[in-house]
């Protein structure tokens, strides 16, 4: 079962490669031959980022998870694990590792206790999209993004010191996305209001009756499940 799961997640998604295998048909072992499109190659490992100090992986290790596609197909039996860094999903099959080449076409990803939709992460910046966590969902949404932080190589030749590679490790902020409008909730929270403006004077009122710091996400969550409340 496990392994035409996976040939169906190869052929939806697109990914570049030649797989020749025998599957059986009505007791007949018959040979088939995919040619993928132009898009990633296999991944030999997803283990190891050369030059690259830290983590770039949102989990550490490989977790179970069930994919929904756009059309409404479900895929399971696969381990997946996100790298932050790269911005890339990968998932395995045989003891291999493979990258997904058309991430727009999940409309969920479940794994690690958490639903994952790939999103616009920066308000600013339309074509920066990622994987991030739904914390709530309702007519406002609740997103956690996660995001690499990158600490440039600073190994210094003549004292001997420093790295000589990168140093990247995950950190996240949080996103309010109300219809198609995604708003990054800043330090202070004044962006709060502003992303559920049609309830602008209630939840002005409501963070500062309830004292929510902007930067707890439990905090956070009251907020948005008020706002839906509404």
């Amino acid at each position: 079962m496990k392994k035409y799961a996976f040939l169906f997640f190869v052929v939806l998604f697109g990914l570049q490669f030649c797989v020749t295998a025998q599957v059986s048909i009505n007791s007949e072992a018959t040979p088939f031959h995919w040619d993928f499109p132009p898009g990633y190659n296999k991944v030999v490992s997803a283990e190891k980022e050369k030059g690259l100090e830290g983590t770039p992986w949102l989990t550490e290790s490989w977790v179970p998870g069930t994919v929904l596609t756009i059309n409404g197909t479900k895929i399971n039996g696969l381990n997946y694990r996100y790298n932050v860094y790269r911005n890339r999903l990968y998932f395995q099959f045989d003891n291999k590792d493979y990258v997904v080449s058309s991430p727009d076409s999940i409309q969920e990803l479940v794994m690690d206790n958490g639903v994952f939709v790939y999103d616009d992460s920066d308000p600013s910046d339309k074509v920066n999209k990622r994987f991030m966590k739904v914390v709530i969902d309702g007519k406002a949404r609740l997103y956690v993004n996660y995001y690499p932080q990158i600490i440039p190589a600073n190994f210094n030749i003549i004292l001997g010191t420093g790295s000589p590679n990168e140093t990247v490790s995950v950190k996240e902020n949080y996103l309010i996305k109300v219809g198609d409008v995604i708003t990054a909730v800043d330090k202070k929270g004044k962006l709060i209001p502003v992303a559920l403006g049609d309830k602008n004077k209630e939840i002005t009122e409501f963070l500062k009756k309830e004292k929510i710091s902007p930067k707890n996400i439990s905090d956070l969550e009251k907020v948005v499940r008020y706002y839906n409340s509404l």
